[in-house]
């Protein structure tokens, strides 16, 4: 029986099908006569079943393939010729193309562990069986044999230095004959392990496909993949995970001004949700005033305005200006017509308000939402993500389900949060100051 390759690379026999001996011209026969049964000897090879060997009758032979998934049999006048096939001494190594020139040598991949075990003639094929698999096992050979062999070592628990394979006699009520016994070694100088090109490896243990130890290349025109650099592999990463149930949104705000006091001063905001989020702020400070203090009640206020007004909030900030002006100074200002102690008009009273009026409506909006006995505030305990804060008591707008918490953090520390606000601030402070310098010069 022939070798059938299918359109996806995959060899396999029909094992349910039984080998055809080579024809013989039957001697001719006259009327009365009876015809004479054929007695020419046969050897029937098992490449790949349950004992791959040479058997001498077909019931032996069928013992060993029947129930055995994608097997490989033959029968042939001569056991030479058996045991070449067995061999793989009949397969092709190389491929001839369509005009009869020899090509690119032939590949046989073997899939130990895959989706479905077995031997393939293409890459994709392999990839199709191995990408995203947990723990794959596959090798390239030369030669088909050596791939069967390898795909074979799982079924049959075999080390991989050669195993004698050896026919059994199944048949109870047939005559004892001589077994053959064969043993096939793989290429020792074959290795296991291939070079693959980044991005078309097989992942080990992964479910999702991605492959964390390559990036896109920015600088490299030839290709848009490379591997990372060990530096880029133990490099801290951020990851998104599921939010639990009424967990608060932590945002970091911080303020930036360039030269701040003087004439030329140029404020940036910045806004920080998390790392690549859509909401994240980095812009110049509109007006005229531009002062740190009031870049950071802009960074406040433009974090309110991107957050739900169903959510719990935590602003996190170095400004504890902006904490007080919004938790607590707020409340005499506006008693007193929003004059100070000094008796003078409120610094900032513009944006101290429109922070105050966004609370207020944030409360207004969710009075109606009652916390539910096991649903008790987080902040209950004075602790929210891990953050301490009031000794357990709740700040003026904390209570409900839409509270909102100021925190405030050392500026400096090393904060990857506050540094990341930072960054943003300063990024719109630089930008506004080219703006208006590129203005300056046209006109």
């Amino acid at each position: 029986m022939d070798d059938l390759e299918t359109k996806s690379g995959f060899t396999s026999l029909n094992p349910l099908s039984a080998p055809s001996a080579p024809a013989l011209a039957p001697p001719p026969v006259s009327a009365g006569t009876k015809r004479k049964r054929d007695t020419q000897p046969k050897f029937y090879a098992v490449r790949v079943g349950k004992e791959p060997g040479v058997y001498h009758t077909w019931l032996e032979c069928l013992d060993q393939v029947r129930g055995f998934p994608k097997s490989v049999f033959k029968s042939f006048p001569s056991m030479t010729e058996a045991q070449a096939f067995i061999a793989g001494e009949r397969d092709l190594t190389n491929r001839v193309d369509a005009a009869g020139k020899l090509g690119t040598p032939q590949k046989w991949y073997g899939v130990r562990s895959g989706r479905v075990p077995g031997v393939y003639t293409s890459w994709e094929g392999v990839l199709d069986q191995i990408r995203g698999w947990k723990g794959p096992k596959h090798k390239m050979f030369k030669t088909r044999a050596e791939a069967e062999l390898f795909v074979r070592e799982s079924a049959h628990g075999m080390n991989g230095h050669g195993s004698a394979m050896e026919s059994i006699e199944t048949n109870g009520g047939m005559s004892n004959k001589k077994k053959a016994k064969i043993t096939i070694k793989p290429d020792p100088d074959f290795h296991e392990h291939i070079d693959y090109l980044p991005g078309e490896a097989p992942l080990d243990g992964a479910e999702d496909d991605f492959d964390a130890s390559i990036t896109l290349s920015h600088t490299d025109p030839a290709t848009s993949l490379r591997f990372k650099t060990d530096k880029e592999r133990s490099r801290t990463t951020y990851s998104v995970a599921r939010p639990a149930r009424l967990a608060p949104i932590r945002i970091y705000t911080d303020g930036s001004s360039l030269a701040n006091g003087r004439a030329e001063a140029m404020a940036g905001v910045g806004v920080y949700f998390g790392p690549g989020d859509g909401r994240n702020v980095s812009e110049g400070l509109q007006g005229t005033k531009q002062t740190n203090q009031r870049a950071e009640l802009t960074a406040v206020l433009r974090a309110l305005e991107a957050c739900p007004k169903d959510r719990r909030v935590v602003i996190l900030t170095d400004s504890r200006y902006a904490i007080n002006c919004c938790s607590d100074w707020f409340k005499k200002w506006r008693a007193n017509g929003w004059v100070n102690a000094a008796g003078k008009s409120v610094e900032n009273r513009d944006l101290i308000q429109k922070v105050v009026d966004n609370l207020e409506e944030r409360m207004r909006m969710n009075e109606h939402r009652h916390v539910e006995s096991d649903e008790e505030d987080e902040a209950d305990d004075g602790e929210i993500n891990g953050v301490a804060q009031n000794g357990g008591t709740k700040g003026h707008w904390e209570r409900g389900l839409a509270g909102v918490k100021f925190v405030w953090v050392k500026g400096h520390a090393k904060d990857p949060g506050n540094e990341a606000a930072d960054g943003l601030a300063t990024a719109g402070a630089r930008g506004a100051r080219e703006l208006v310098e590129a203005y300056d010069e046209t006109f």
